[in-house]
């Protein structure tokens, strides 16, 4: 979903859990306006993003279609290495200058849960804060505005590659799911909460599909993102995906 996207869709949380803060322009150094673009294929891999990097799979019994079977049919160490180049090389500092002489003014950073809350019983890695907090630095350095999206929750939100795992929708058959969505929400709120004035909002979820999940119990996890989130960044917009 690109940046664009984001405003058809946005819902700001009320304000009941918690003391509005006051903002003498609503998204940033973009006033009333986003205009921006989104990193895709950067910290979630999706194959028709990076189709590189899916090269050797190719073919009519393709097995690896996303960064769970990724990592998975590589191993950790050399799912670390390749994915360490790309973090590396996909974006660059000449990229967000780019942008920023386009007229755009923010840009949209995609990540994926197991930055923030790992389990060692899955295949994915880590290290990607690291390449992610450079890359709000340049964006800063260029006088754009970052917004950090959770791409992708423990068990899936949507089935998608973009959510990591292709596949079922299980994000919500365990409060462990759960627990761990809020702890990456409170990982990415920490990094926003270092670069107040760059990163101006944080999307707590990415396109939870509106068909094999409880309404309710989404509800219910961005009114406990929210609380989580604001202790942690009070100065950052909360963004909110009503369903996809």
């Amino acid at each position: 979903m690109k940046i664009l996207d984001i405003v058809g869709t946005v819902l700001l949380v009320s304000f009941a859990y918690s003391t509005p803060v006051t903002r003498t322009k609503r998204f940033g150094k973009g006033g009333d306006v986003i205009r921006g673009v989104n990193l895709g294929g950067l910290f979630v891999l999706e194959p028709w993003i990076t189709p590189s990097l899916f090269e050797q799979w190719n073919g009519s019994n393709r097995k690896v279609v996303d960064e769970w079977t990724f990592c998975s049919e590589l191993g950790k160490y050399e799912c670390t290495r390749r994915l360490q180049q790309h973090w590396s090389t996909w974006v660059t500092e000449s990229d967000i200058k780019t942008l920023a002489s386009l007229g755009l003014n923010h840009v949209r950073i995609p990540i994926g849960h197991w930055a923030f809350a790992p389990d060692p019983a899955e295949p994915y890695v880590q290290g990607q804060l690291p390449y992610l907090e450079k890359i709000i630095r340049w964006i800063g350095k260029h006088g754009l505005n970052a917004v950090i999206d959770l791409h992708g929750v423990p068990g899936s939100q949507n089935g998608f590659d973009n959510s990591g795992r292709f596949g079922g929708i299980e994000w919500q058959t365990s409060q462990q799911n759960i627990d761990r969505s809020i702890q990456a929400v409170e990982g990415i709120a920490r990094v926003a909460a270092n670069y107040p004035t760059i990163v101006d909002a944080v999307q707590v979820l990415n396109e939870p599909a509106n068909w094999g999940l409880s309404v309710d119990q989404v509800i219910e996890f961005y009114k406990r993102a929210y609380t989580s989130f604001r202790k942690l960044a009070p100065s950052a917009i909360m963004v909110v995906h009503d369903a996809f």
